[in-house]
């Protein structure tokens, strides 16, 4: 990201995630896109909303005519948000999002109401965030800002300064931020969080193939994307070995997935691209890990939103 500015592709991805209630089936529904991002993307969104019909067409016909692709970003959303809610349903009240951006998941998801969400972030990108937020009460229990600059502060710290408790396990969610960042920042994050984070606890990250699953042309055309807002990929790693780097560093791998395995259970089709991922694993284990969720899942119509309200977060 460039200094001084929010992410453009946490912004991307919020303004899809806006798009997401459009399709049908809808996996998810933010209705916190569209304040959060304000200007030419959150007027977009509205008109969107406003010619509903067409708007889903119009997704249909880019899904089809992309393979299902222009789809991953709510899929891989929708994943995440059964990782969080099967956490809650496990007795876990913590949620740690790493590389949060624009991330709405304490303002719509219901099941948070017993939990502390911890949002963890470039200072530059939650200043934006909170002055959009406004006095937005979210629907879990606390949000903490937690204002990390990778280059010279420490996760560590700054999470237990803003309250993180160690005593008990969380669940973590990393989302969309690995593929950027260079093997010895993700082997120390992941360190880091094995030294925070209590038996039980539970680590979500989304990840990029090699290449494997996907065309050469797809790939550089990804690349160019990214590479327009100033953050480049810089890792793709195959399952086996995205496995063996977390269990080397003291987590045991419950599940890893990709759009083969969730377009079926999610949306009843096949789906042969595989570029992005997602691994699911605990640190200290509590039995036999489980299988992946199967469903039925909660359409995104059953989620509770937020309305304006007078508490401040932070």
């Amino acid at each position: 990201m460039r200094p001084g500015q929010s992410s453009r592709t946490a912004r991307w991805v919020a303004f899809l995630r806006g798009l997401a209630h459009h399709g049908r089936p809808a996996l998810v529904h933010d209705p916190l896109a569209a304040p959060l991002l304000g200007g030419t993307a959150g007027a977009v969104l509205a008109m969107a909303d406003r010619v509903g019909p067409l708007t889903r067409v119009l997704l249909a016909v880019l899904a089809s005519a992309s393979g299902g692709r222009s789809r991953f970003m709510s899929i891989r959303t929708r994943v995440l948000d059964d990782v969080v809610v099967g956490a809650v349903a496990e007795g876990i009240d913590q949620l740690v999002i790493l590389g949060a951006g624009f991330d709405a998941r304490a303002w719509r998801l219901g099941e948070l109401s017993s939990c502390t969400v911890f949002e963890v972030d470039h200072p530059d990108t939650q200043a934006h965030k909170r002055q959009r937020l406004g006095d937005r009460a979210p629907l879990a229990r606390d949000v903490r800002f937690v204002g990390v600059d990778f280059e010279v502060d420490s996760l560590a710290t700054r999470l237990t300064e803003a309250g993180f408790d160690t005593s008990r396990p969380a669940v973590v969610l990393w989302e969309g931020v690995v593929m950027y960042l260079p093997e010895a920042a993700i082997d120390a994050t992941l360190a880091t969080l094995a030294s925070l984070l209590s038996a039980g606890s539970q680590v979500a990250i989304s990840y990029s193939r090699t290449g494997a699953g996907g065309t050469a042309l797809t790939r550089r055309a990804l690349g160019v994307v990214v590479g327009a807002a100033g953050e480049a990929f810089r890792h793709h790693e195959e399952p086996p070995a995205m496995a063996a780097r977390v269990e080397r560093a003291g987590f045991s791998v419950r599940w890893d997935e990709g759009h083969p395995d969730w377009v079926p259970r999610l949306l009843g089709q096949r789906q042969g691209w595989d570029i992005q991922r997602i691994v699911l694993s605990t640190n200290g284990g509590k039995g036999s890990p489980p299988s992946p969720p199967t469903g039925p899942f909660p359409p995104a119509s059953k989620l509770r939103f937020p309305a304006s309200g007078a508490r401040r977060v932070g």
